[in-house]
């Protein structure tokens, strides 16, 4: 068995990545986690729910973002 030297880390896992994004966005005191479901498929962040204003919106997008191994995040949160 031969290790690849190109190859450091495994790609992170579903279950990582919502716990992550979660995370970021439950301690985080611009948004309350009730009302902010995440769904995970594979790379692709899905987030759901509600938030005060379009910043915050723009905010939860960057965070899902900003986690390692997402390569797309569907935005449909709704301002409330």
């Amino acid at each position: 068995m031969s290790a690849d030297p190109g190859h450091h880390e495994h790609p992170p896992i579903e279950e990582e990545i919502s716990d992550d994004v979660e995370h970021v966005l439950g301690h985080s005191w611009f948004f309350d986690p009730k009302t902010i479901t995440v769904k995970i498929d594979g790379p692709k962040v899905t987030l759901i729910g509600t938030v005060r204003s379009e910043r915050e919106r723009r905010m939860a997008a960057a965070a899902a973002w900003s986690h390692e191994g997402v390569s797309e995040v569907d935005n449909q949160l709704t301002v409330g």
